[in-house]
């Protein structure tokens, strides 16, 4: 059977094809979004380890956490006295401490501005450095400074120019030298600048103070034995670690911000493996059906409807093999067109060769095998009912024949109904977690039971088809006499556009919803933010102060974010001037006030008080990054859509948040302006009096509504063309079921040319046919993907903060009329196959 096996994919090799090429493109993104993620997250790990190969041990200042949401958290400088303590620790044999803050690079008068941070740091040499000279010498006199190789590339820069740095004031320094980090020519999207200790602590403004000892032990002394000797000697204060545990840390936190990226990915490999199987499956039941006289033939001889189901399905594992192998090979040029892809939605990922590994491209191979054989299961199973009499009979359409007995299908209606009833109850409030299996019977179900509307449904979209001429009163017949293969031909592009529908109104709905709650709850006439958008800090508290002394500026109020650990999950707490706050926002209190701010404690969000039903004078307790576990009494409940406005459902006071965070860094200034002054004049005296602050964005009201979107925009894109190759797959299910559809109809097609019928009008009629069906997908698959989306944002989203549905019409508009392109392009191949077709031969055909 298995030489039989290989002679029947060699004979049918044609109409195998697109299958062999849709398998092959859906392993590419799977192979790729693998050596992409796994690759980066190898590079940081590597990066990082090398830096640290020549620090033991670390010491800096005691955190609750080391880093939440991607981010290394700040802690108290050490202070200058603390080196010679641990210098004479037994077991040390070198101390070197360091001061690492941020710091902005200016070149010729103009911000070199990353995506990821601005690193300026004291520069420690070899072994205690990350850094690698490149060119030129250390700096070692005041004034002078060494610039990363990526940067210095990309701004301009060479040994002996000047540059600015700008931290809370503007300093001019000379570039002695370049630098590489380990092996790389830089932190991925981050600037780097080193400067001698000395000006790092004068810069940064840590006084005599340090962010960081990095220590080397005597030669014998293990590093374990010198980490527990110095965490004995310094005590709780202080944070002790090896310099490798350190490093992996921080790689780790730089990985956290590859999570997002890999979830994405992963959700995008699993819609293309299922598009490709719902192609693969339909590819094999049409082949099958074509093929019942030979596998009859097969029966009569002696074989078994064992070996009959074995013949096919190992069919399908040769077709998964050839396409897995050949899309493993186009993994690694899909990973560095989702690299592009990525940088462009914002993702921070390492420079460095992509590469993969043995196990990652077994997996890829086993993936695209597994999932092509477990699409061929239900063709393997028809194969094997086939009776040897049928060798004498004619063979039978599988697809377009008639539709399943009773048993069969309410067995088919089950997952719809189940899923339905799932919907209906996350909808009435269940949990939210009820959502996805509800959803995925529900498509399930979709799939199954389309056929049953698929001939009302092809008629009413047929109808201007119709009436346009006989091709299409003929291809409007053709699709609702045949719903099953009508509906199997149309599944794949309807799963593609439903997830083009759910993704579009899930983000449309976050987007406006993020805007619309920042736009009614802010009233600041300007708000001054880090073009950078970070959330956890960007600006530096001489923004505000320097705001203040602007005659246009009447309110000045300052905007912070903290990390806190709460039940066990990493979340943002917000800090706000309660004396200020009133003058440019308007938050409801459904209890207490904001004026209760002042006395301590916290306000929460109104559905966290439902959740945990608190209420004002209850007492919650928080884990701070810099201060640890805190008790803070609730001293008012603020309405949800206000509270997320300022992105948290925590709120502190800047006197609280000062008593127990590190970070002095601003997120935003909300402005009221000076009565009478314009807005044009307003925002120009701001500007002008920020100009030693180039990275602070000047926006007004609605601008700074139309950033909160910003993010969800760039995600969107990224989504958007990975599901073009969605469609893309889907493209290839229309064409190769439409092709396969012609052999199968090739009597029918001789008896129309017999009549009369010319070749054009043939032709004419399978590319209605095709449009017909893209029009079918249309209605399923966005009609399924909008309800979808918008039962996840009415329901799901919106409990935590009301969120009203928004439905991007102009990109529904724009999806429609790609579906219409879609099937206009996989029409024209097997029309002009139907249009050659010889009379003779179809007239003579079984």
């Amino acid at each position: 059977m298995w030489h039989l096996t290989l002679r029947n994919v060699r004979a049918h090799a044609g109409r195998l094809r697109l299958t062999v090429l849709a398998v092959a493109l859906a392993v590419a993104v799977v192979a790729g979004g693998t050596a992409l993620t796994g690759a980066s997250q190898r590079l940081l790990d590597a990066q990082f380890r090398t830096a640290a190969a020549g620090v033991d041990v670390t010491v800096r200042a005691a955190a609750a956490f080391d880093s939440a949401m991607g981010v290394e958290v700040d802690r108290e400088p050490l202070p200058a006295a603390l080196v010679d303590e641990v210098a004479a620790a037994p077991g040390v044999a070198r101390v070197l401490p360091v001061v690492e803050g941020s710091g902005l690079l200016e070149v010729d008068g103009r911000a070199v501005v990353p995506t990821g941070a601005s690193v300026l740091s004291s520069f420690a040499p070899a072994p205690f450095g990350a850094f690698v000279l490149r060119e030129g010498r250390a700096p070692t006199r005041s004034g002078e400074a060494v610039v990363d190789v990526a940067t210095a590339r990309a701004a301009g820069v060479a040994v002996g120019d000047r540059v600015d740095l700008l931290t809370d004031g503007r300093s001019t320094v000379r570039v002695v030298g370049l630098v590489g980090f380990a092996d790389g020519d830089g932190l991925p999207g981050a600037t780097v600048v080193l400067v001698p200790l000395a000006d790092a602590q004068r810069l940064l403004g840590t006084g005599e103070g340090f962010t960081e000892l990095r220590v080397r032990t005597t030669t014998g002394t293990p590093v374990a034995d010198a980490v527990a000797a110095l965490r004995t000697r310094l005590g709780a204060d202080y944070a002790v670690a090896s310099g490798q545990d350190t490093a992996e840390a921080s790689a780790a936190a730089a990985g956290e911000q590859l999570g997002s990226l890999r979830l994405v990915l992963a959700a995008l490999s699993g819609a293309v493996l299922l598009v490709g199987a719902v192609l693969v499956a339909n590819t094999f039941t049409i082949v099958i059906g074509q093929r019942r006289r030979e596998i009859a033939l097969l029966r009569a001889a002696g074989a078994t409807s064992g070996q009959v189901t074995r013949a096919v399905l190992a069919e399908a594992v040769v077709v998964g093999a050839v396409g897995s192998v050949l899309g493993t090979a186009l993994g690694l040029v899909t990973a560095e067109g989702l690299r592009v892809l990525a940088r462009a939605a914002g993702s921070d990922l390492p420079e460095g060769r992509l590469g993969t590994t043995p196990a990652a491209v077994l997996l890829a191979v086993l993936v695209g095998v597994g999932v092509t054989a477990l699409a061929a299961v239900g063709a393997a199973r028809s194969a094997a009912r086939v009776a040897p009499v049928e060798a004498i009979r004619a063979s039978v359409d599988v697809v377009g024949g008639p539709g399943p007995r009773r048993g069969r299908a309410t067995a088919r209606a089950v997952p719809l109904v189940a899923g339905v009833v799932g919907l209906a109850a996350v909808a009435a409030g269940a949990p939210a977690a009820l959502l996805a299996p509800a959803a995925i019977a529900t498509v399930v179900g979709v799939v199954l039971n389309a056929a049953v509307v698929t001939p009302a449904l092809t008629r009413a979209l047929g109808a201007p088809l119709a009436r346009a001429g006989v091709p299409g009163q003929l291809a409007r017949e053709a699709a609702a006499r045949a719903p099953r293969r009508t509906t199997s031909t149309a599944i794949a592009l309807a799963l593609g556009l439903a997830l083009v529908g759910f993704t579009s109104v899930v983000a449309t709905s976050l987007r406006d919803g993020l805007s619309g709650a920042y736009r009614e709850t802010i009233t600041a006439d300007l708000v001054v933010e880090s073009a950078r958008g970070e959330m956890l800090g960007g600006l530096s508290p001489a923004v505000a102060d320097r705001l203040r002394s602007v005659p246009q500026v009447e309110v000045a109020s300052r905007v912070r974010y903290g990390h806190v650990l709460d039940g066990g999950t990493t979340t943002a707490l917000a800090a706000v001037d309660p004396a200020t706050l009133p003058a440019v926002a308007e938050l409801d209190m459904v209890e207490g006030s904001v004026e209760a701010l002042a006395g301590g404690g916290v306000l929460v969000a109104e559905s966290l008080s439902t959740e945990r039903d608190l209420h004002v004078g209850d007492v919650v307790r928080l884990t701070l990054s810099h201060a640890g576990v805190q008790e803070l009494e609730v001293v008012g409940v603020v309405d949800s859509l206000d509270a997320q406005a300022l992105s948290t459902a925590w709120i502190v006071s800047l006197d609280t948040y000062a008593r127990h965070f590190a970070e002095d860094l601003d997120a935003s200034v909300l402005v009221r302006t000076a009565g009478g002054v314009s807005a044009d004049e307003a925002r120009a005296s701001v500007r002008a009096a920020l100009a030693d602050h180039p990275t602070a964005a000047v926006r007004d009201q609605a601008a700074a509504a139309q950033a909160r979107g910003a993010a969800v925009d760039e995600v969107l894109g990224l989504v958007g063309v990975l599901l073009g190759l969605v469609v893309v797959l889907a493209l290839l299910g229309v064409t190769s079921t439409l092709a396969l559809s012609v052999a199968e109809r090739v009597r029918e097609i001789g008896l129309l040319r017999a009549v009369g019928t010319t070749s054009g009008q043939v032709g004419r009629m399978f590319r209605a046919e095709a449009l017909l069906v893209a029009a079918l997908a249309t209605v399923l698959g966005l009609g399924l993907g909008v309800a979808l989306g918008a039962l996840t944002v009415s329901a799901v989203l919106g409990r935590e903060a009301p969120l009203a549905v928004s439905l991007p019409v102009g990109r529904l508009a724009a999806v429609v009329l790609a579906a219409g392109v879609v099937g206009v392009v996989a029409g024209l191949a097997p029309a002009r196959r139907a249009a050659r077709t010889d009379v003779l031969t179809a007239l003579a055909a079984d």
